[in-house]
């Protein structure tokens, strides 16, 4: 008899555990080479465990929920009837078995290779009433993944709906149903939970102070009508106010450079020499903010890019946990959803956050006392209060108005 055992794998430089969301197999039951075998959660990041071996899984070492150190055993597999089979020249793999009304609709794709559907991804599949015939797997030999699985419904529920046809005058129409009056009690996601830990254990540890300041945004909002189509119609995705918001910032961090900063356990301010940009991104799942680094080494077009391309990726659920972490500051987009002014939450363990809202037009007093309509953006910054006082926060902020400014004077977004 040969024991393999399954350890908590290390998904990321910086990650040191990990938490088990839930077993994709159960004691007892066969499993083959890379089939999916747990579902490890790791700061907001859900990822399927591939088996390494084939054979048994004969031992569950770790409960679902439960979190251990990186290279913790959390399970064991028999492999010695996967050897001997193939010394014989056969597989002690059990067939798959035949198709029921207890299995999920469409598992027979792609030829009956159930094997290429992860557990994951064949739940998924059956919640949402997907047909797999239709997706497209991203996974090794194609396999289908529970990321295929979200994407497909994201873009199905985005595509325009069709009418409904009415109902024929003759059929009787059902009695209208009326609501419960029972509280209802949702399920807490790992990630829900994730967040909240993050968001209360912020808040706990740094006094939140916040400050306004209003920009006007007329010349770039006026630039991006202007090439906004172009601009998509030559790069293949479109931009917005972000980056330039983002090279803005990115110019006051340099200026002020206690707001790319942490306050260090031993009661120390780190100034940070690398701008780690975390953009916030909301997703059916719940937020995340994925980090681009070294951010002040891209040009505006480029940060649309790498915005563009984590923003696709964390909706897609394809993000890995090196991708959100390590950020220095973060810019937040609540404006996308109309909002005019928002009191963001530090992403721990940095020195700020800031809010950029939705861009306005507006009758605003102008030089000579004239009034004109411009187009006004709202920027909202919290900061960790051990580290900076209000004048520094004001100064960033004017600073960030200042860098618009300028920007907006002469654009040129491949000017890094």
């Amino acid at each position: 008899m040969a024991i393999t055992q399954i350890t908590m794998p290390q998904l990321g430089e910086s990650v040191a555990e990990g938490t088990v969301g839930s077993w994709l197999k159960q004691e007892g039951e066969a499993i083959r080479r890379d089939e999916s075998l747990v579902e490890i959660v790791t700061d907001k990041i859900t990822t399927e465990l591939p088996s390494p071996v084939g054979g048994r899984l004969v031992r569950i070492l770790v409960s679902p929920d439960q979190t251990v150190k990186v290279g913790t055993p959390i399970a064991e597999i028999e492999t010695e009837a996967v050897a001997s089979a193939k010394e014989a020249g056969t597989s002690a793999m059990p067939s798959p078995a035949p198709v029921s009304a207890q299995n999920p609709p469409h598992e027979t794709v792609r030829g009956g290779a159930t094997d290429r559907i992860s557990p994951l991804a064949r739940k998924l599949a059956a919640e949402h009433q997907v047909d797999l015939n239709q997706v497209t797997g991203t996974g090794e030999q194609g396999r289908v993944r529970k990321e295929d699985i979200l994407a497909f419904v994201e873009r199905r529920n985005a595509a325009p709906a069709a009418a409904p046809s009415a109902p024929p005058r003759s059929a009787p129409q059902p009695a209208p149903q009326l609501a419960s009056t029972e509280d209802e009690y949702l399920p807490v996601s790992q990630m829900r939970r994730r967040i909240a830990e993050h968001m209360v254990r912020s808040k706990a540890i740094a006094p939140h102070a916040t400050t306004t300041i209003e920009v006007d945004m007329t010349r770039i909002a006026r630039w991006l009508e202007a090439n906004k189509a172009t601009f998509k119609s030559q790069h293949g995705f479109g931009i917005t106010f972000v980056p330039f918001v983002t090279k803005a910032t990115i110019a006051a961090l340099r200026e002020v450079p206690t707001m790319n900063a942490s306050w260090t356990e031993d009661n120390r301010i780190v100034l940070r020499k690398h701008i780690h940009m975390g953009f916030a991104v909301s997703t059916d799942q719940g937020l995340l903010v994925p980090v681009l680094r070294d951010a002040d080494q891209y040009s505006i077009a480029q940060l649309a890019e790498q915005v563009n391309d984590l923003a696709s990726r964390a909706r897609a659920n394809r993000l890995l946990p090196d991708d959100i972490s390590g950020s220095t500051f973060v810019v937040n987009n609540p404006g996308v959803f109309g909002t005019i002014i928002s009191v963001p939450i530090i992403n721990q363990p940095n020195a700020g956050i800031l809010s950029m809202d939705a861009v306005v037009k507006r009758p605003v007093v102008v030089e000579d006392d004239a009034i004109a309509v411009r187009s006004m953006m709202f920027l909202c910054l919290s900061f960790d209060h051990r580290i900076n006082d209000g004048l520094q926060a004001a100064r960033f902020l004017q600073s960030i108005r200042r860098n618009l400014d300028l920007l907006s004077g002469n654009i040129d977004i491949h000017r890094r």
